[in-house]
């Protein structure tokens, strides 16, 4: 018992939604890389860890959608849909995140210089040039 072509073109529409999803389940883990700073073994962990989890999501939503049978246009959507998300949402969501993690920084420096000239003319370097007596 085969598809129509009706049925292969909604599995492919459905296969490209769920790339789509699991583009935006991957920018979960950059964003974790953009601001956690991992070392390499960091990276290849979570890297493995996006991959141990979405294996078995594709598996079923294939298992529902194809009844199991592996077809090229299953793949394909998900590839599709994936670099879809990439292309679009997924870069204009990372350009939004750098120029937050910017706009953190350049005020860190500026809360930070701030509180360096209210610092009291007695210190210096962080040290009290003035000792009190402990009584």
């Amino acid at each position: 018992m085969g598809f129509t072509n009706t049925e292969q073109l909604y599995t492919l529409f459905l296969c490209g939604g769920m790339g789509f999803l699991l583009g935006a389940y991957y920018d979960g883990f950059r964003l974790l890389r953009l601001l956690l700073h991992p070392p390499t073994a960091g990276v290849f962990a979570l890297d493995c860890l996006f991959c141990v989890t979405a294996a078995p999501v594709v598996f079923l939503f294939s298992l529902a959608v194809a009844d199991g049978i592996l077809r090229v246009y299953v793949f394909a959507g998900l590839l599709l849909g994936f670099f879809a998300y990439r292309r679009t949402v997924g870069r204009a969501l990372l350009r939004t995140v750098y120029r937050l993690l910017r706009a953190a920084h350049r005020l860190k420096g500026r809360v930070g210089a701030f509180l360096r000239a209210k610092r009291p003319k007695k210190f210096k370097k962080g040290i009290a040039t003035d000792t009190v007596d402990i009584v």
